[in-house]
């Protein structure tokens, strides 16, 4: 397969599908709440959701953790799952107007509009810094200590065909690695990298933030529309929207105060379990909580926030083994208070039941972990 091949396979496995995923469970929403931001941000948390999933129950179904059956099962259920998502939401309306969409739609009929200058000024800014943070993220590949484990880990996946059962400083056959063992992160990269016939470590550096770093504006997007609910005009906001996501990718680009900052992992970690937490998932998780405490003021259905939320802790494993834990506390502190400001004596036992997933994911974490433990190894 030649370079431009390997790329729209990438495109393909990381890209479309998990659009599809998202479509698949805009599906069973209302049409109206079916708008391309939203639909982007579920079919990522879909699709992350789905890999862990599977991928644990391979890692401790199998011996030494059959990679090429994991490949397999995620490749036939994303595709099954996005096809079906294309066709339901085909038959139920389509995708809802939005921003983007809309503004496609009216060119498309050839409609007169009048944008608002300033607006227009703040996403031709966005776009630009986006572009410029995607083309140095593609040229100026940078390389982290954690690569040593993290990258290592992807490639030997991708050779052995087993996961977690090496050491990657050393090359040596170990008991399963209990304390990354429950993340399935780089095992993603080295599937999305087989799926593609692309090496790791080219997927990891200079294709995966093709990826990432939009998807975390999408997440940014998604929030600030909560924040900005009904808080204002419809032009006004219509100008903070860009100009917030403007000012967002300029902290990105200028963050690099310190290697901790949310900025740097982004930009300089971005294949990193703990980047994706940090700047997609919880960004997320207090979108589904903003939307949920509008739904209730409202009166209106909570299905959109709690599939969310049922999302976000199911995928927050798929980055690091201790993300559910404090995607559990997000939503449960987050719930008391909304339960509390809006008088909604339900919403906390509905969050509650969207936290079980976080629940078995301790237990498991804690049985896998228990030898380490009992020998003062620790986390």
């Amino acid at each position: 397969m030649g370079a431009a091949g390997k790329l729209l396979a990438f495109v393909l496995w990381a890209g479309v599908l998990p659009f599809g995923m998202g479509l698949f469970v805009g599906s069973f929403e209302d049409p109206s709440e079916r708008k391309l931001h939203i639909v982007i941000a579920q079919g990522y948390l879909a699709s992350f959701a789905l890999f862990e999933c599977l991928g644990l129950v391979v890692l401790f179904t199998t011996a030494l953790g059959n990679f090429a059956l994991l490949v397999g099962l995620y490749g036939v259920a994303a595709a099954a799952l996005s096809v079906i998502g294309i066709l339901r939401v085909r038959k139920t309306g389509g995708l809802a107007p939005s921003p983007v969409t809309g503004a496609w739609k009216a060119l498309k009929k050839k409609e007169h509009m009048h944008p608002d200058p300033q607006a227009l000024a703040f996403w031709i800014l966005f776009a630009a810094l986006l572009a410029f943070e995607l083309f140095m993220s593609y040229t100026h590949a940078s390389y982290d200590g954690d690569d040593a484990y993290y990258v290592a880990q992807s490639v030997q996946t991708w050779q052995t065909g087993t996961m977690y059962h090496y050491v990657p400083y050393t090359g040596i056959t170990t008991e399963l690695d209990g304390r990354h063992a429950m993340a399935m992160i780089p095992m993603w990269i080295a599937a999305v990298a087989t799926l593609c016939t692309t090496h790791p470590t080219i997927v990891t550096h200079s294709l995966i933030p093709l990826v990432f770093l939009p998807l975390a504006d999408v997440a940014a997007f998604c929030l600030i529309h909560a924040l900005l609910h009904d808080k204002d005009s419809k032009k006004r906001t219509g100008r903070m929207i860009p100009a917030f996501m403007s000012a967002l990718a300029l902290i990105q680009i200028f963050g690099n105060v310190s290697i901790y900052t949310p900025e740097t992992f982004l930009l300089m970690r971005t294949w990193q379990g703990k980047t994706v937490f940090a700047n997609i998932i919880v960004p997320l998780g207090f979108y589904a909580l903003l939307l949920a405490a509008h739904r209730i003021g409202e009166g209106r259905s909570l299905r959109l926030p709690l599939i969310l939320m049922v999302l976000v802790n199911l995928a927050s494993g798929f980055c690091t083994a201790m993300a559910p834990m404090f995607a559990a506390f997000l939503f449960l502190a987050g719930s008391v208070f909304v339960s509390v400001a809006y008088r909604s004596r339900g919403f906390w036992k509905k969050t509650v039941l969207c936290c079980l997933p976080n629940v078995v994911y301790a237990a498991i974490l804690v049985r896998v972990m228990l030898p380490n433990l009992l020998s003062g190894g620790g986390l």
